[in-house]
């Protein structure tokens, strides 16, 4: 049955990912997609949404939903490669090719405005670059989609995260990609990034503390973050209150200035495309790692909580 389920979300999730917009401006030059990307934005002619959040917080579906508002163009992941760089990058404060991510940003609005009014670009991987995000890019909002510890850890576990065994010191910036990563570079430079007073622990820790280590050190970098943004600049999506509730993200919706083009009955079926239910199903933990790993859930849950006073 659970092969069943992960072929089946395998193909709804191919469908989904097959809506991607071709993008129509990438081989402009970058002077030329800075004044069209400028002059939009100053004009207010259009307008662009950027969203970040820990991961596997429900983004590809709340993707989904923006698809079904009037005058609005969502994708997340667009450029994975590229923006896993820009946050390996980021959490060890290197501005190494920063023009390079933000032409490819600009490059995404200008196709998305080519049919709406509206661009809305997601990445978990903007995480650690919410501050250079906002100056360069100027977002009409800034969305962080939240969810609880323990949703968001299982999804992670069960996803294999840190599985494998593998040598890396992450206290010092790699500058070349180790070969390890060649076939999945978003995977080094996405995961074995800067994790700050936790790098020693993370050296020896287990997968499941890894990853709750990671989660810890992402939202505190998000809170960081955001204390950049202005607030009426900001929208908290939180996964945990808007989960299958056409209410609260018909609301949530209205605060992005976009109005949702479905019915309840068509929205409630959305969820199907792109969530697996395999992913969040409990997994053992041992004695050692559970302790350890509580000790970090309320580290995270206390900039959960701060990032929700933003609401």
């Amino acid at each position: 049955m659970n092969l069943f389920k992960e072929l089946f979300f395998k193909f709804h999730n191919y469908r989904f990912r097959k809506t991607k917009k071709k993008n129509i401006y990438f081989k402009f030059s970058e002077k030329k997609i800075k004044n069209l990307y400028d002059s939009k934005i100053l004009q207010k002619q259009k307008q662009i949404i950027l969203a970040t959040q820990v991961g596997r917080g429900g983004g590809k579906w709340l993707v989904d939903i923006i698809n079904h508002c009037k005058n609005a163009t969502a994708f997340g992941e667009r450029n994975r490669t590229a923006e896993a760089i820009f946050r390996y990058n980021c959490s060890y404060d290197k501005n190494f090719n920063l023009r390079k991510i933000l032409h490819l940003i600009k490059t995404e609005a200008l196709s998305d405005w080519k049919n709406s009014k509206t661009s809305y670009i997601s990445s978990p991987y903007f995480s650690h670059g919410i501050k250079i995000l906002e100056k360069n890019l100027k977002p009409y909002k800034f969305v962080i989609i939240l969810r609880d510890f323990d949703g968001l850890f299982y999804s992670l576990v069960n996803k294999s995260w840190y599985k494998n065994k593998f040598s890396l010191n992450v206290n010092k910036y790699s500058k070349k990609l180790p070969d390890l990563f060649l076939d999945q570079p978003n995977h080094f430079y996405g995961r074995y990034i800067n994790f700050d007073k936790d790098n020693k622990k993370f050296l020896t820790a287990s997968s499941s503390v890894k990853v709750a280590i990671f989660m810890h050190q992402t939202i505190k970098k998000i809170y960081e973050g955001i204390l950049k943004v202005k607030k009426e600049n900001l929208s908290i999506f939180n996964l945990n209150e808007a989960d299958q509730n056409f209410d609260y993200c018909k609301n949530f919706l209205k605060k992005l200035d976009l109005d949702l083009n479905i019915q309840k009955k068509s929205f409630l079926k959305l969820k199907k495309r792109t969530a697996n239910s395999i992913e969040n199903e409990k997994t053992i933990l041992n004695k050692n790692d559970l302790f350890e790993i509580k000790k970090i859930k309320k580290k995270y849950q206390n900039y959960l909580d701060k990032i929700k006073s933003f609401s």
